[in-house]
């Protein structure tokens, strides 16, 4: 199995990055698509990038300023019961340092290169977004 990983740098604090990935008004501002239900530990946050194309995703773990760990409990192909990890650390000029992981993935799933790209296109969203803040 392959676990996909990932990581930015920001130049702003933990605490402005966590809020803009557990808040979902500033998910919404980042994210493309449409945004909808609860960032909670159990319950489900369901993104749609765009239509005929939804991620239904469970909050497993909320630790502020700290880590976000959900499972996909909806989506297309090998989607359902893939974790997802966002762990957030400080870096020595006051960023933060974003490290992401989505596993585990066949390593001939026809997806895996699409997702993989697509996860380096969602940080750079992110990093954007919070840097403008």
């Amino acid at each position: 199995m392959t676990t996909l990983r990932h990581a930015i740098n920001i130049a702003a604090p933990r605490s402005a990055v966590y809020a803009a990935l557990a808040n979902i008004d500033q998910q919404r501002a980042w994210h493309e698509g449409t945004m909808e239900g609860e960032i909670a530990p159990g319950k489900t946050l369901t993104w749609t990038p765009k239509p005929g194309l939804t991620f239904g995703w469970r909050i497993d773990e909320l630790n502020p300023d700290v880590s976000i760990a959900r499972t996909a409990v909806e989506g297309p192909g090998n989607t359902v019961g893939k974790k997802l990890t966002l762990t957030l650390a400080d870096l020595p000029d006051g960023g933060t340092e974003v490290a992401l992981t989505d596993g585990d993935w066949a390593a001939d799933d026809p997806h895996l290169p699409f997702c993989n790209t697509y996860w380096g296109g969602v940080l750079a969203r992110l990093k954007s977004y919070v840097e403008k803040s």
